[in-house]
């Protein structure tokens, strides 16, 4: 699925999440951490961009409003 144009992005990794009381979102600043410290990605990043390490490679980029917020 092709990414659509107008949506931000984060990332998420499920194991990250699980180890660290729900802490599975990436920030470049701070790496991983809650959803309010992520970092907020264009589609344009997606489609370029390499994924950061996470535990079981299971990193992957979604939409920040199916995170559960909105990007700042």
């Amino acid at each position: 699925m092709k990414p659509a144009a107008h949506d931000s992005w984060v990332v998420y990794s499920p194991n990250e999440s699980a180890v660290s009381d729900g802490a599975g979102f990436w920030s470049n600043e701070h790496g991983w951490g809650e959803f309010d410290q992520a970092t907020c990605f264009s589609t344009e990043d997606v489609e370029s961009l390499t994924l950061p390490i996470s535990l079981g490679g299971d990193a992957r980029f979604v939409p920040q409003h199916e995170a559960g917020g909105h990007c700042g």
